[in-house]
């Protein structure tokens, strides 16, 4: 059995080599997250990437627009790496993500509600990039704390 390493990143940041999967996840799930700046992810991200996840499989382009929807509708949006856990190859991700909604959202009038959701990665690498992912996380959540009910999706 592998030594599995869990990463907990609320402490103090530790140096890491450059092909170290935690730092590399984190860079994908948090930084570019955090910054918006999408075009990162071309190196991060396979060229074949795929997330799967509750409702449909996506690619490294829906989660550019993804990420840049979400950032427009929440400008204030933090996510943050709870916990990693590093077995080889894959890597499980803990996270939080809060922000308040000032933008375009579905069809939904702005709510200026705060959110504050959490959820779970598992990222899978090759060759020092992700080329898979499965993601859980609760969209009912995220409506409710806007204060509409979810009839998009159940």
């Amino acid at each position: 059995m592998r030594p599995m390493t869990l990463i907990d990143h609320r402490g103090p940041a530790t140096a890491a080599s450059p092909v170290e999967p935690g730092r590399l996840v984190h860079q994908a799930l948090v930084d570019v997250w955090n910054s918006g700046e999408v075009d990162q992810l071309d190196a991060l991200l396979a060229a074949d990437y795929v997330r799967h996840g509750r409702a449909e499989d996506t690619d490294k382009n829906h989660i550019k627009q993804t990420i840049q929807e979400a950032r427009a509708a929440f400008p204030d949006m933090r996510t943050v790496a709870e916990h990693q856990l590093v077995d080889g190859d894959l890597v499980a991700t803990h996270w939080r993500c809060t922000g308040t909604h000032e933008g375009p959202f579905y069809d939904l009038p702005v709510t200026h509600r705060r959110v504050d959701i959490e959820g779970m990665t598992f990222s899978r690498l090759h060759n020092g990039q992700i080329v898979e992912e499965w993601e859980s996380w609760s969209k009912s959540d995220l409506f409710s704390s806007l204060g509409v009910a979810n009839l998009w999706e159940a």
